[in-house]
């Protein structure tokens, strides 16, 4: 088949993708393709990608440092302020150390690359992220997945690796939040089956740290666990943070092996100190402005009784949390009613195949805390075309 072919096919199918380009910043409103619209896809939870104080520690670091970092982490892209970032992150999660990488993608591969080998099992939910199930393949591990939240045929899956090859390491990955249906798994159970067969549980939180938990630290604050039950946590800058880059924390050994192993790590340039800045004012936001994820968790439990009250909270998946996917099933159902929110004055991405599986194409609604009540309900309203 010609690469023309290829196109033509994905457009026939309904899964051929078309950029959007947005003109302002990303708030309450934002500008696409030179429309004013009403934003519901937006993962800056807390709204602090615009906020002055961290525009302002951008400046300064820019300033003071320049704006490249220069180099590798190992040669010249270590700067003083990387290094306070990570201090800063393992105090807030509870870690003895922090390893910063300059995207989530990144360091999702580095972190498998640096632990595994071809002769270990990289053991995954079945909604784990792409970049983890990549991560899987440039380690060269076997990789096993489980049906989505199943820790017990995780636990099968150890089980039987264990009885063929005891010596060898066994990873297990899942995501805190599952970024396409804001759900999470029963990370307490996850653990225990983790521990009887000696693997290695990481959870990557990228959509959950910063949001949830009474102090922002995520899913494992939700779950009362620590970093005993969940030994490598992961997460990024480019949701709650409103920034850019990634990090990952663990005891001393783990993060040491990372940074001596981890191919994107050693062979990438640092994350600009500007932005690395713009992370560590971010984090101090996260832990003095709790009315942020206040406000956040209203309005997400605003449109939740909203869709029950008006009759398509079935549409909605079993999330509390910033994602709240609007399942419409079919890819031509999913981009008709992004385009007739849009014709309404709302943005809103259509998710179809193969980014979710077959048959469960759908809105993303992103709720933040730029929005207000009466956005969630005008939302609502042209949801069930009263508008």
């Amino acid at each position: 088949m010609s690469r023309r072919d290829e196109l033509d096919r994905l457009k026939k199918q309904q899964l051929f993708r078309r950029r959007v380009l947005r003109t302002s910043q990303s708030g309450r409103y934002v500008s696409i393709d030179g429309e004013q619209l009403l934003n519901f896809n937006s993962n800056d939870y807390l709204g602090l990608s615009n906020h002055p104080e961290v525009v302002l520690a951008a400046h300064e670091a820019a300033v003071k440092f320049g704006f490249g970092a220069t180099g590798s982490p190992l040669l010249s892209g270590y700067t003083s302020v990387h290094q306070e970032l990570e201090f800063a992150l393992a105090e807030f999660l509870g870690y003895p150390r922090c390893l910063l990488f300059s995207s989530g993608y990144l360091a999702n591969l580095g972190i498998a690359g640096a632990l595994l080998n071809r002769h270990d099992l990289f053991l995954q939910d079945k909604l784990n992220h792409a970049s983890l199930i990549d991560a899987a393949q440039l380690a060269g591990a076997r990789l096993k997945r489980y049906p989505h939240l199943d820790s017990k045929k995780g636990e099968q899956q150890c089980q039987h690796f264990n009885e063929e090859y005891p010596d060898n390491t066994i990873l297990w990955a899942t995501e805190g939040v599952f970024s396409m249906d804001g759900d999470s798994p029963d990370l307490f159970a996850t653990a225990l089956s983790a521990d009887v067969f000696n693997a290695l549980l990481w959870v990557d939180d990228a959509h959950g740290i910063g949001v949830i938990g009474e102090q922002g630290r995520g899913v494992i604050e939700q779950q009362l666990l620590t970093s005993e039950h969940i030994p490598l946590l992961s997460g990024t800058f480019g949701k709650a943070f409103g920034s850019a880059g990634a990090f990952v924390v663990g005891d001393d050994d783990l993060i040491e092996t990372i940074l001596q192993k981890a191919r994107s790590y050693r062979f990438n340039t640092s994350m600009p100190t500007p932005v690395v800045a713009a992370n560590l004012k971010a984090l101090e936001l996260i832990q003095s402005e709790p009315w942020r994820r206040e406000k956040l968790l209203e309005l997400i439990d605003r449109l939740r009784q909203q869709c029950q009250q008006y009759g398509i909270a079935d549409n909605l998946s079993h999330s509390e949390t910033p994602i709240q996917p609007f399942i419409l099933n079919s890819e031509i159902a999913a981009l008709e009613t992004a385009d007739y929110l849009k014709s309404r004055g709302i943005f809103s991405a259509a998710i179809r195949p193969p980014t979710v599986p077959k048959n469960q194409s759908r809105l993303r609604l992103t709720v933040h805390h730029a929005l207000e009540i009466e956005d969630i309900d005008l939302l609502v309203q042209c949801l069930i075309r009263n508008y």
